[in-house]
């Protein structure tokens, strides 16, 4: 038996060629005595205590005990009904001793509190396994009803002789690749795909580039160095912060239209998608502040500068929150519709569209008909590369959400 631990020992009686089997909780360390526990017998049973480490049947029960005889092996016999008293005891461990009494109005007393404390427990324990399942249950739902419609958008992407969106099955009834080879090859005035991958991809990695070194250059400065209203500006940064980027998009369309005549909407793209990155500067910072300054002021003591603290010191520590970074600034304009639809105007032709603004083409009044499976294939297409993205940098990614949260 473990040291200062509470077993659940098993009384097993054998009543008329049956084994019955109870459950009582207690236990013993090295120098310890058990509290009794009171139990129904009927006269003839044949008792045996199991620890679950050894049985205590051989030479264990007491011979003197009131109303038993020894049996056969050792195993002791109650010779009259009633409620007994299981006492077990040791002075010394491997040297368990146990006791068979009739039980007196004290023990039967604590055997009911302890029932109730026993009761309470699995009561609790019940609760708990029931709390557990709901939940669990719970988030199946929801697991369930999310992963519906990207199930059924597979299965449409994989499925021909399609005439819009009416389908009248939810499993395809002729599967065909022809999607996929329509999207990348029946290319003109409607289907651009390749270009619309690739001007996405564009504006996506210029804009990640550009925000990422915004976001953590801030960090960096908020982090490390005190300067005069240095407070004030985190407070209206974070305050700014909080409003929508969606509430500047005709303030930023009429800027690109009028005042900076930006004709290329690439470059639109790429500049509204990292203008404005360096106000999402707080995790980074949190990041930053866990990790010593310490290290910045041995490096200050060799020479270094501060941009080459930042460069050589403080981003080779700081891979997750820099993984981080990259995804959040890459999502934005890998999935964005609507910010790209504003900033691109109502005369953007279809070869400077985005993949979001391309496939919302296809499905169209005008489209939907001929074109309803090349946009999901496009759609499957779209979601691949920031699946495997998430995939590959997961644990980086988790690293840099807790890391960032630790300090503010």
């Amino acid at each position: 038996m473990a040291n200062d631990r509470v077993k659940l020992w098993r009384l097993n009686i054998e009543r008329a060629g049956k084994k019955i089997s109870h459950k009582l909780l207690g236990g013993a360390s090295q120098e310890d005595e058990v509290v009794a526990f009171d139990v129904h017998l009927q006269k003839g049973d044949a008792l045996i205590l199991d620890g679950g480490v050894r049985d205590l049947r051989y030479n264990c029960l007491d011979k003197d005990d009131a109303q038993c005889s020894e049996g056969r092996e050792g195993i002791m016999v109650v010779e009259q009904d009633g409620t007994y008293d299981i006492h077990l005891s040791t002075a010394k461990r491997g040297n368990e001793r146990c006791s068979i009494l009739l039980a007196t109005p004290e023990s039967a007393k604590l055997h009911q509190q302890q029932m109730h404390n026993l009761g309470k427990m699995r009561r609790k324990k019940a609760t708990d396994l029931l709390l557990t399942v709901l939940h669990n249950l719970f988030i199946a739902v929801l697991v369930f009803a999310w992963l519906i419609p990207i199930f059924w958008l597979i299965l449409v992407s994989f499925t021909g002789n399609l005439h819009g969106a009416n389908i009248s099955k939810f499993f395809p009834e002729v599967w065909t690749f022809q999607n996929y080879i329509d999207l990348f090859t029946k290319t003109g005035d409607v289907n651009a795909f390749p270009t619309w991958f690739m001007n996405t991809l564009i504006v996506s990695v210029c804009s990640t580039i550009l925000s990422t070194l915004f976001v953590l250059a801030t960090a960096f400065a908020f982090s490390r160095f005190n300067f005069k209203k240095r407070k004030g500006l985190m407070n209206i940064s974070m305050i700014i912060a909080l409003f929508p980027g969606m509430l500047t998009m005709l303030v930023s369309y009429y800027l690109f239209e009028y005042v900076f005549k930006i004709q290329s909407g690439l470059v639109r793209l790429i500049i509204a998608y990292s203008a404005g990155a360096g106000l999402g500067y707080l995790v980074a910072k949190g990041f930053f502040d866990t990790i010593p300054t310490a290290v910045d002021e041995a490096a200050k003591l060799d020479g270094a500068s501060s941009s080459r603290i930042f460069f050589q010191i403080l981003v080779p520590l700081s891979k997750p929150i820099i993984v981080y970074t990259i995804i959040t600034a890459f999502m934005s304009p890998w999935v964005d519709f609507v910010f790209a639809k504003i900033i691109l105007g109502n005369n953007a032709l279809p070869a400077h569209y985005t993949v979001a603004m391309g496939l919302i083409n296809l499905i169209t009044a005008g489209n939907q008909v001929d074109w309803f499976g090349v946009f999901a294939a496009g759609s499957v297409i779209v979601a691949v590369p920031l699946s495997v993205l998430f995939m590959l940098v997961q644990k980086y990614y988790v690293g840099g959400v807790t890391g960032g949260a630790v300090k503010g």
